[in-house]
């Protein structure tokens, strides 16, 4: 469990377990058998437990670069689809999913916003086609325990030309897991234009600054 996630102690111990292992994750193996046993309380851990924001907050700052709503955006690390029922409500008519887990999907399937849902590991080449998307998003995948930042290289190739995409990144693994300096370099390289990079509260009862909130485009 992280020391960041507040009001985590109030939870009741079976999902204060469950937070516990996100956080140690080590092999695609834990992290199937996690959101596997987590896939049908999730949502009410994250939403009323801990008062999880950073959907909404996410889809506000794509809906923001993406005036036009009809065009494929994709969510990465999909889940439950918490954030891909933040881009349906916010006028998102062609929403693609992509998570690790069979069983988070399935909840997702549920809420009716996806129009294709896809099993795959964000940490391999994704079984999608170059350009493919004119937005994304990702929310809470970027965390400890999870993906590393050498996806970003692929995440580039599957979106078209000026393509906005907005993601959250735990600021304690912000620098470790690789983050700022890979962003840098894609930036370097031309691949990718830096709208924005705010420190932000990922929980609503967060005390301070516990991800960054990220914003850029594909050159």
């Amino acid at each position: 469990m992280s020391h960041s996630d507040p009001s985590a102690s109030a939870l009741p111990q079976n999902e204060q377990e469950l937070l516990r292992r996100a956080y140690g994750l080590s092999s695609d193996e834990e992290s199937q058998a996690l959101y596997r046993d987590w896939a049908r309380t999730y949502d009410k851990t994250m939403l009323e437990g801990l008062h999880y924001q950073s959907p909404h907050l996410v889809a506000d700052r794509l809906a923001a670069l993406m005036p036009g709503r009809d065009h494929p955006v994709l969510d990465l690390g999909c889940g439950t689809g918490l954030a891909g029922r933040e881009l349906s409500a916010r006028g998102f008519a062609v929403i693609d999913g992509i998570d690790i887990s069979p069983e988070m999907m399935a909840v997702a399937r549920e809420k009716g916003s996806y129009r294709n849902l896809v099993c795959a590991d964000l940490n391999a080449r994704l079984p999608l086609a170059d350009g493919a998307y004119q937005g994304a998003i990702c929310c809470g995948t970027f965390t400890s325990g999870h993906v590393r930042a050498h996806c970003l290289d692929d995440i580039m190739r599957i979106l078209a030309t000026g393509a906005p995409f907005t993601f959250t990144v735990k600021l304690e693994v912000w620098e470790s897991f690789g983050f700022k300096d890979k962003l840098s370099q894609l930036e370097k390289a031309g691949l990718l234009g830096i709208v924005a990079l705010e420190p932000g509260c990922l929980y609503a009862d967060s005390p301070g600054a516990d991800g960054m909130f990220c914003s850029v485009r594909r050159l």
